[in-house]
């Protein structure tokens, strides 16, 4: 049966939220818990500028790509409309280290999506995420293609995204085949180095 690339829907938040955990475990948004990540894929849904687009193969989803075309618009958005909120379920699982909460509430705060100031016009890819047991099939890549053709129907002419530099070759290799080319490693907190990725659309 085809794979299917479609527009998600409020119905498929649980299973976008199932393939993500599966797909990052041991990442610190997995580790926020179920209920915070479907935050997450719910504002990407509802919020102004955000594009969810999921994989479907028959009646199992095998993966979501997520992002903005206009990511500091969403993120402004995101902190006014539901910045408490996020805080207020994120908490729980940050108690245990206070300094932490603080500094990612804070990072989390001005957090504007970190677009590369040589390209106004270009939208963020967020996050992308397939089911293991399919990882070989080419999914990633068409929910890739295919987020980058919604982002050219919001008239966006670049598309970019940020991720580890350090002991992470395949998710940079994979964003190389998809055609993006290494713009510059920036510094987060605590010396984590990250690579940003852009390609032109």
């Amino acid at each position: 049966m085809p794979i299917i690339y479609r527009s998600a829907t409020p119905q498929d938040i649980e299973a976008i939220v199932h393939v993500h955990t599966v797909a990052f475990p041991g990442f610190f948004l997995t580790s926020l818990g179920d209920s915070f990540l479907q935050l997450v894929y719910r504002a990407f849904l509802e919020m102004d500028s955000g594009i969810c687009i999921v994989a479907q193969d028959g009646d199992r989803l095998r993966g979501v790509v997520a992002g903005a075309a206009n990511p500091a618009l969403f993120f402004a958005t995101l902190r006014r409309r539901r910045g408490a909120l996020f805080a207020l379920v994120a908490a729980p699982r940050l108690l245990h280290n206070p300094l932490l909460l603080v500094r990612k509430c804070v990072w989390a705060f001005f957090y504007r999506g970190e677009q590369p100031a040589a390209m106004p016009k270009a939208g963020l890819l967020s996050s992308v995420a397939v089911s293991p047991e399919v990882s070989s099939r080419g999914i990633g890549q068409k929910l890739v293609d295919t987020f980058c053709r919604e982002l050219r129907r919001h008239s966006v002419e670049h598309v970019y995204l940020i991720t580890d530099q350090t002991d992470n070759e395949p998710v940079n290799g994979f964003y190389r085949k998809c055609g993006f080319h290494l713009v510059d490693t920036i510094e987060r907190f605590e010396k984590r180095r990250m690579n940003r990725w852009a390609k032109s659309l």
